[in-house]
């Protein structure tokens, strides 16, 4: 399906299957679809015959779209659906400017690569929703890896830029055991030495289930030692283990950003990273039930008296609050 005019909207009752017909994407909102609408549609990047067939090894033989949605015009707004099963990526964003894109009840399930992946663009929301990444869709044939991310915030070049993302309500679940499907990654967005990204995550989750290889958490990934990221939130957030680690073994400064109500499973919030001027961490707890982690409730939550592990930089002005042995 191609959209290619403005103000194009597809409503469903909600028991609607959008299938591949093939190898391209399902459904591909291309230059000129402004303000397109998508509501209550379930995409799959399979045919009907091949949803059923295993797929082992990279032979793609349940496995037929290339995305199952693909974004490059602004103003999409994606509603009460989910996808699953592509090639690619459940969802691919790409538009050089504002792209004031809006997803909300969904599920992003997994695919033979990334649930999501946003190219470039300006405006991002994700409301009430789930990423999910298992390896049931192998790709291991050339370039084709099954599940590199869970989410991945990646340019292609130099040229691709990408910020402000927010995220409200949004559960990130790792259910895979390769490596990178417990990553909500932002990669070098290649702007001088700074990486100002505008991420906000509000009363979202990252975990862990069956017997995937670890929880999820967001990774930050440059080709350079100190290259500074800043502008990362966390508000009211639940994490299985630690919030945030660094790509490669690389230091990195993470300036202007903040860490408020979190709550953490173990004792780690950093790995490698110097939080730096402008940071504010605020009311960052651990606790001592892993499975009380899982829940909202905070009443079912036992904090320790443990420090957070946190890497400061000596010469920042990090702001540390109500947190255990700070």
């Amino acid at each position: 399906m191609v959209i290619n005019s403005p103000n194009i909207e597809l409503f469903s009752d909600g028991n609607t299957i959008l299938r591949a017909a093939g190898s391209s994407t399902v459904v591909d909102v291309k230059a000129g679809g402004i303000n397109f609408v998508l509501d209550g549609f379930d995409v799959r990047g399979q045919t009907s015959r091949n949803e059923s067939k295993s797929n082992v090894n990279g032979n793609k033989s349940n496995t037929d779209a290339l995305h199952c949605i693909r974004i490059q015009e602004r103003g999409a707004r994606l509603r009460n659906f989910k996808t699953r099963g592509a090639r690619y990526d459940g969802i691919y964003l790409k538009y050089n400017g504002q792209i004031d894109f809006e997803a909300e009840d969904f599920l992003c399930d997994s695919t033979a690569r990334n649930p999501v992946s946003i190219i470039a663009g300006q405006g991002f929301k994700f409301t009430r929703g789930r990423v999910r990444l298992d390896n049931n869709f192998t790709a291991g044939q050339g370039k084709l890896r099954s599940g590199i991310y869970l989410f991945d915030c990646e340019p292609n070049n130099i040229n691709d830029k990408y910020r402000d993302i927010k995220f409200k309500d949004v559960v990130f679940e790792n259910a895979g055991k390769r490596y990178g499907n417990n990553q909500v990654i932002f990669q070098d967005t290649n702007i001088g030495n700074s990486n100002d990204l505008g991420v906000y995550f509000e009363d979202c989750e990252f975990i862990k289930s069956g017997t995937a290889t670890g929880s999820a958490y967001v990774r930050l990934k440059a080709n350079t030692k100190l290259k500074e990221f800043s502008n990362i939130h966390f508000k009211r957030t639940r994490h299985q283990f630690r919030a945030m680690a660094i790509a490669s073994g690389r230091e990195i400064l993470l300036k202007n950003s903040t860490f408020n109500d979190v709550v953490i499973d173990e004792q780690s919030l950093t790995f490698a990273i110097r939080l730096s001027t402008g940071t504010v961490v605020s009311n960052v707890r651990t606790t001592a039930d892993k499975t009380a982690a899982k829940s909202k409730a905070t009443s079912f939550r036992t904090s320790l008296n443990k420090p957070v592990n946190l890497l400061l930089d000596k010469k920042s002005n990090v702001k540390v609050i109500d947190v255990p042995g700070y």
